[in-house]
């Protein structure tokens, strides 16, 4: 059970993480288009992140240990991809819908809130 708290803490943390890590290269490289290549790489890192601690937190390897420890590894990946994706989409359609409201208004020089 701590291994599933301990991961689920890890998926919406790095979820988070690499929403915000997407927008800093986006802006920094491609000049604010959005790279749908990066929402693969995404899900695929934090993929990886919730597998390696559920893996390392549970007592999966005794459980089947019938299985190499790649293919055990592969398993978990497969359930962190379907627990990762889901909660990847929200906080997309969240960082998206906060992007549209700040479009809506800039700051002059003189910090004033200018709706454009």
């Amino acid at each position: 059970m701590a291994a599933l708290i301990v991961s689920m803490l890890l998926s919406v943390v790095s979820v988070i993480v690499l929403l915000f890590a997407k927008e800093w290269i986006e802006r920094l490289f491609f000049r604010w288009k959005d790279i749908p290549f990066l929402h693969v790489v995404n899900v695929l890192i934090a993929g990886g992140i919730v597998a390696a601690s559920y893996y390392t937190f549970s007592d999966i390897g005794v459980q089947l240990a019938k299985i190499k420890w790649t293919e055990q590894f592969l398993y978990v990946y497969a359930g962190a991809i379907e627990i990762v994706l889901p909660m990847y989409i929200f906080g997309y359609w969240f960082v998206r819908k906060r992007k549209e409201r700040e479009k809506k208004y800039t700051r002059s020089k003189d910090k004033k809130v200018l709706y454009i």
